[in-house]
This record gives structure tokens, C-alpha cells and sequence, in this order.
């Protein structure tokens, strides 16, 4: 990460998983432009909470091939909502769909920390480090930020500031 940065420069990281909303409300799916169909969003996220539900609620067993190359996105988020299967339990429909990503943001987050706690020596002036769920909606509609984590690091690598509360506080 820090080799990418200018040594007089500052970097802003920015992660999170994404969630559709289509116009009827309906949580996990969202109208595409140029496609009649309604469709799943994240279709990711969906395929590894059926994987978690099975695994948790139905006696499947965790796959042994979750790292295919030819899938190896698919083989990771199953992999990493799988510390959350007891959060996500017996939830289902509307109510698991609106967990899921948060569920997910909280798997992202152990690998950020991770490259974060990895390549703080590298920082330079500052790291900003901006975290949330992408809300994806219909193409005639805004897509939203939906912003759970704002911090800046200084260059020793240290959290120097929260700033979460000072953007959510401007929104009202």
C-alpha cells in the first residue's frame, strides 16, 4: 500500500460491501438500466448467506473447494461470513438481508485492520480510512454511502482522529 503513496502524500482507503434497494424496498435486489429483470444485488453476498444458512440451519458442510481459482472472489466472502453465522442464524428474508451486509462490512473490517496494522510503518503524512455499506439503487434514483467508520491515521500509524461523528453530524 505504501510504496503507491508520494512521500509528501496522504492516502484515503476507502472499503465496504454493497446492498441493492430496488424502488419497492425490497433489500437485496435492485433495477439495472437496460435489464427487464430485477435482479440480485450483491448477488455475492446472497450466494454466501445461503451457503452460511445451509451450513448453520440445513446440515451442509463447509466446502472444502471455497478457494477455486475460477471463483476465488465467491470462495472468499463465503469464507469470511462464516465467523458470522451465529449473528446471521435463524434470520430470514427482509430481516437476514438487511444483517448481511453489515455482517459483511464487520468480515472487512478484520482484513483492513489487517493491511492497515501490516503497512502503518509505510504511511507518510496520513491515512484516511472510510468505511461503510454502498447502497445501490434503480438508474433513474441516487446510489447512498452509508458511512460506519471514519478515521484518520497520522504518520506514526496511530488513529489520530474519529471523524465518523463529525460527517454524520452535518447530515442533519
Amino acid at each position: 500500500m505504501a510504496a503507491h503513496i508520494p512521500d509528501d502524500g496522504f492516502c484515503l482507503l476507502i472499503h465496504g460491501p454493497h446492498v441493492g434497494i430496488c424502488k419497492n424496498g425490497t433489500i437485496g435486489k435492485v433495477e439495472r438500466r437496460g435489464i427487464a429483470m430485477i435482479d440480485n444485488c450483491c448477488g455475492s453476498a446472497i450466494a454466501a448467506s445461503n451457503y452460511l444458512y445451509g451450513i448453520t440451519n440445513g446440515g451442509a458442510e463447509i466446502s472444502p473447494k471455497l478457494q477455486l481459482f475460477s471463483d476465488f472472489q465467491q470462495g472468499a466472502v463465503q469464507e469470511l461470513i462464516l465467523p458470522f453465522g451465529k449473528r446471521l442464524g435463524k434470520l430470514k428474508g427482509e430481516e437476514r438481508m438487511k444483517e448481511l451486509p453489515y455482517a459483511l462490512y464487520d468480515s472487512q473490517e478484520v482484513l483492513v485492520k489487517d493491511i492497515v496494522d501490516t503497512g502503518k510503518g509505510g504511511i507518510k503524512k496520513g491515512l484516511a480510512l472510510l468505511g461503510g455499506i454502498q447502497i445501490n439503487t434503480g438508474p433513474d434514483t441516487d446510489d447512498y454511502f452509508h458511512p460506519l467508520r471514519f478515521d484518520y491515521y497520522d504518520d506514526t500509524g496511530e488513529v489520530a482522529d474519529c471523524m465518523l461523528e463529525l460527517i454524520m453530524s452535518n447530515e442533519q
